[in-house]
């Protein structure tokens, strides 16, 4: 861990609030929220993968978690121990004293990065692990597309919140243990489509036009898929959908219902 990182009383609170919102975390959407929100101001990226189980025999899972729409590749990549970009950021890890770890290239070269991250051109990245943690109970977290070098003061966040990290990642994977829902049994087709425009910022009465159905047919329907995702209002349903597939490719399958 960094000797010294100055903390605003502005980092002490958010710092706060982040810690205390980690200990409620044990759906997939809640952590989506949560690392695409105040996780944010001490390690902002695009793409955080959760790679958890045996990090020596790296029979892992992979989760992503990511505010860009990714290729349809990129998720087989993060699991593949042989041919992914996780192993080689892991060996690096492991060859570091399993410190926190600065990954890419500031020219973003071809031959320094792992294809998948130079397509991406994520040319700054960050990664570390929970040191104490053996067997299959490992965990091991990538921050990729970081705005800017990692340096100090993300490097000490990396360490200061593996442990909440960590912990939250678990009793995600652990909540979803038995419990595994196909994106396809959770909306209907018209629910999917409501939910998509209702993502890119339109009203009930636009997405009435949009779908030639009445405003209040809308409002009915998004009631449904609050119930159905089980959230609360309209920006949570939006995060659950995506963070397990509801959207393809980033985008609202064409149907031909009217």
């Amino acid at each position: 861990m960094a000797e010294f990182v100055s903390l605003s009383n502005e980092d002490r609170e958010r710092l706060l609030f982040l810690i205390d919102s980690s200990i409620k975390i044990n759906k997939r959407f809640q952590f989506f929220l949560w690392a695409q929100g105040t996780l944010q101001s001490f390690i902002p990226h695009e793409t955080l993968v959760c790679a958890t189980g045996d990090l020596n025999t790296l029979q892992l899972r992979s989760d992503v978690f990511s505010r860009a729409t990714l290729p349809d590749d990129f998720d087989t990549l993060a699991q593949d121990p042989v041919h992914g970009f996780v192993a080689p950021m892991l060996t690096l890890w492991h060859a570091q004293n399993r410190s926190p770890v600065v990954t890419g290239d500031a020219e973003a070269r071809a031959d320094a990065l792992h294809p998948m991250l130079y397509r991406l051109n994520y040319r700054h990245n960050l990664c570390h692990g929970a040191r104490e943690v053996r067997g299959n109970r490992g965990a091991f977290f990538a921050f990729l597309g970081l705005e800017g070098a990692a340096g100090e003061r993300e490097r000490y966040f990396a360490d200061l919140l593996m442990p909440h990290l960590y912990m939250a990642t678990l009793r995600m994977v652990e909540s979803e243990a038995g419990h595994i829902e196909g994106p396809a049994s959770v909306l209907s087709e018209r629910e999917i489509q409501v939910l998509g425009w209702v993502r890119d910022g339109k009203t009930n009465a636009e997405i009435g036009q949009i779908l030639d159905i009445s405003p209040l047919t809308v409002k009915n329907h998004v009631q449904k898929i609050l119930r159905k995702l089980d959230v609360s209002n309209r920006a949570q349903a939006v995060a659950k959908a995506t963070s397990i597939g509801l959207f393809v490719n980033g985008h609202v399958g064409e149907s031909s219902l009217s």
